[in-house]
């Protein structure tokens, strides 16, 4: 795979890139251009047209990639999803930091997106500059609907008719879509007050309605069976991180990102009181400040 020449800013693109279980075909979009690069991981069942980290476009090239299995990609037979890990999530996004060798690499993640800039930090501390996590899955310990989903992790058949029976109104409807985010969610009027949030959701719809189910159920698994906290104790990422994490993440548990950041040696951690999951839709001012504050001085 390559991104040379460049591609279109502002258009959507699928790339192929390999990974530890073969090759995957991920959503792309450049957002921005700059001398800086960021790239940016959604969370499961979102999409990188969910993002809405306008702080962001006017500091560098800004990226924003899809899970494997997410948005309006190749579909694949059930057995491949089935085959996924932690460590072939992380290989494709080893795959895409290594298109930008010899700049300077910020990896930005949120939930399933910071297993992934995690590991690649982890795996490629050479390539990365800083890394940004939003509510980031260390270990397999869930809570809520995705708790539930990976409690069934083992019996992928239970897991995937679980997946589609929570997930059929909001692939019918947008507005019980957009009504679905208080799952993830603490602080229900900062998300639905903030502009943004309806904004994600609109220019985000249609590729969450072509994303695959199976690559959901597949992503479900991948998480529920991950765990990276071997891997970061043996090569703990020493460059400047920033964790961000709700105190009353009903999702990714906020002790998870308590124990990276007391385990990584240069890493800080904004805990965000009465803030889910969602930091930067339930908190968008307070979190793109910490975010670009931070920034500023790394």
């Amino acid at each position: 795979m390559s991104l040379r020449p460049p591609l279109p800013v502002y258009a959507n693109h699928t790339l192929s890139v390999a990974g530890t279980k073969g090759p995957e075909e991920i959503a792309l979009l450049q957002r921005s251009q700059g001398d800086e690069v960021f790239i940016a991981w959604h969370g499961l069942t979102a999409n990188n047209r969910l993002w809405f980290w306008d702080a962001l476009w006017e500091r560098g090239e800004v990226w924003l990639a899809g899970l494997p299995g997410h948005g309006a990609v190749r579909r694949y037979a059930p057995q491949h999803y089935w085959s996924w890990d932690a460590a072939h999530f992380i290989s494709v996004g080893a795959a895409l930091a290594q298109q930008f060798a010899g700049r300077k690499l910020t990896l930005i993640g949120h939930s399933t997106g910071g297993m992934i800039a995690l590991g690649v930090a982890t795996l490629l501390p050479e390539l990365v500059e800083r890394l940004v996590l939003i509510s980031p899955v260390v270990w397999g310990e869930l809570r809520g609907i995705i708790g539930l989903w990976a409690r069934l992790a083992r019996h992928p058949l239970l897991l995937h008719q679980a997946v589609r029976a929570t997930l059929a109104g909001g692939r019918l409807s947008r507005r019980v879509f957009f009504l679905s985010l208080a799952g993830f969610a603490a602080d229900w009027a900062g998300l639905f007050n903030n502009p943004h949030t309806a904004l994600a959701v609109r220019e985000g719809y249609h590729a969450y309605q072509h994303t695959p189910l199976l690559g959901i159920s597949g992503t479900a698994r991948v998480i529920a069976q991950a765990d990276l906290r071997a891997q970061v104790q043996a090569r703990p990422f020493n460059k400047p991180t920033l964790i961000i994490h709700g105190t009353r993440d009903p999702v990714v548990p906020f002790k998870q990102g308590r124990w990276l950041s007391e385990t990584l040696p240069n890493a800080y951690l904004a805990a965000m009181p009465g803030v889910g999951h969602l930091p930067f839709g339930e908190r968008e001012p307070l979190c793109m400040r910490w975010v670009t504050d931070w920034l500023a001085l790394h």
